[in-house]
């Protein structure tokens, strides 16, 4: 996971200072959430940018990839704040947590969610879609980058160098009857969240966006999830399993008594 991203790469994946800028319009101060912030660079950048409108919040699994000491330092050593403005300034609070599993946050909370390079190392990646969802606030927009389809070349052709076999370089399995569905077409079908092409080539970026509905249900179950640095020290990102079947009756193991068919 890159920690270092700032401002200039989000808005280079996902158009983020426009976005924004429009949710203030709406309201005279915001609240922004980055999901797997690592140095916090973005979050200070924001501050930067927009002081005190914003309220700005981060989250991490774990604090040894990022904290308040990390973005200090990081954020003086850039030049986005020098030793006495740091001191003036809110700084954004850092919140540790895994995106598997329900969220910290209270439902409609945040205006604008963005992350930049976490979703390809979480284990229940559509988990994390609808918490996000359900803590965006009415009218909230989450924009979120996921590997999968050209935006994943690059990570493609560098895991291949590193010797990962083909089948290991997708982030996602969705299985429908049998049949493996593309993540892209099958998300694209619900209400409130879709893919969204930016550029094209080298610079196009894809991702993921949502905006914020009663509740959003993708009517998947999560399987299990494969961990490729567990493999091999080399590999990195983690694969989610998914399928529509809910209620089944396993044919040669014992399962949860809530998939079987009644």
């Amino acid at each position: 996971m890159p920690k270092d991203r700032g401002l200039k790469e989000a808005q280079d994946y996902f158009d983020l200072i426009p976005l924004i800028e429009n949710q203030l319009k709406k309201k005279k101060k915001i609240k922004i959430l980055d999901a797997g912030c690592g140095y916090g660079i973005a979050m200070m950048d924001i501050v930067k940018k927009f002081g005190d409108r914003v309220e700005v919040h981060g989250f991490l699994d774990n604090s040894r990839w990022g904290n308040p000491n990390i973005m200090k330092k990081e954020s003086i050593k850039r030049g986005i704040f020098t030793k006495s403005e740091i001191k003036k300034i809110k700084l954004p609070k850092y919140h540790y947590c895994d995106a598997s599993v329900k969220l910290p946050f209270k439902s409609n909370t945040f205006d604008v969610i963005y992350s930049m390079a976490m979703v390809y190392l979480v284990d229940d990646k559509v988990n994390f879609f609808e918490e996000a969802n359900r803590i965006l606030s009415p009218n909230g927009i989450a924009r979120i980058s996921s590997p999968f389809g050209r935006e994943t070349r690059g990570r493609r052709n560098y895991l291949k160098n590193k010797g990962m076999p083909n089948h290991y370089l997708e982030f996602y399995e969705i299985w429908d009857k049998g049949k493996e569905i593309e993540f892209h077409k099958y998300i694209n079908k619900f209400k409130g969240i879709r893919v969204v092409v930016r550029g094209s080539g080298l610079k196009e970026r894809n991702y993921v966006e949502i905006k914020k509905q009663p509740k959003i249900d993708l009517k998947l179950r999560f399987i299990t999830s494969i961990d490729y640095n567990f493999i091999w020290k080399d590999w990195g990102g983690v694969k989610s399993i998914y399928t529509t079947q809910f209620k089944f009756n396993p044919r040669y193991k014992k399962s949860d008594k809530s998939y079987y068919r009644k």
